[in-house]
């Protein structure tokens, strides 16, 4: 009996030490950290993050760009200046070429009987070759002068011109020339190329001239 009583006396010794060793361990394990491990810590924690500065730019810099800037718009509005400079210029060379090609234009006079305004056939021709030139020179327009001799009074040689003038209009117009490009006008008697009394002054003014017009 003595020896079950000392038996379980040591087996109650053995669990209480056991107990106490686990007790000892948890406690343990709530300690502090290795201090190297704290420092490594807060070292984490007292780190900042990298300040972000905005670019200035010096008042220098400023006027510097903006110098460059006003220096590169006169340059483009200059550019601009010389393109339109050498249109201009080139416009009016070829206006100018123009003008000579036109007076170069050998457009005949047309010619007619006495107190009348139909074509003569000898003068078909002659609007027959001022037609062509025409043609070639689709830019050219004209304007068809009706004239008279001096025999007559002023209003009825007026109405004469103008029929020659509308005369020679149509004919040409027969041959493909535009009527926009034809303008017809009557001076009656008030131009006469030749102030003589007789046939010879008289034929030489009745006639249609062909004035080149813009």
């Amino acid at each position: 009996m003595k020896t079950l009583k000392l038996s379980a006396l040591l087996a109650l010794i053995l669990g209480l030490g056991l107990f106490l060793g686990c007790g000892g361990r948890t406690i343990q394990s709530g300690a502090k950290p290795i201090p190297g491990d704290e420092r490594r810590a807060s070292e984490g924690r007292s780190e900042t993050r990298p300040e972000i500065r905005s670019e200035t730019i010096s008042p220098d810099k400023a006027a510097e760009l903006e110098r460059e800037k006003r220096i590169q718009e006169q340059e483009l509005r200059d550019k601009a200046l010389r393109e339109k400079a050498l249109q201009d210029e080139k416009a009016r060379q070829e206006a100018l070429a123009r003008d000579a090609a036109l007076k170069k234009g050998q457009l005949e006079t047309v010619y007619f009987s006495y107190d009348q305004w139909s074509i003569r056939e000898d003068q078909k021709t002659v609007l027959m070759r001022n037609a062509e030139w025409l043609k070639a020179n689709p830019q050219a327009r004209v304007r068809l002068e009706g004239n008279c001799d001096q025999r007559g009074t002023a209003e009825y040689n007026l109405a004469l011109g103008q029929k020659r003038a509308d005369a020679v209009k149509n004919f040409l117009e027969g041959l493909g020339i535009g009527r926009n490009r034809l303008e017809t006008i009557s001076y009656g008697f008030e131009r006469p190329v030749d102030r003589g009394q007789n046939e010879v002054a008289w034929a030489k003014n009745r006639r249609v001239d062909f004035l080149l017009i813009r």
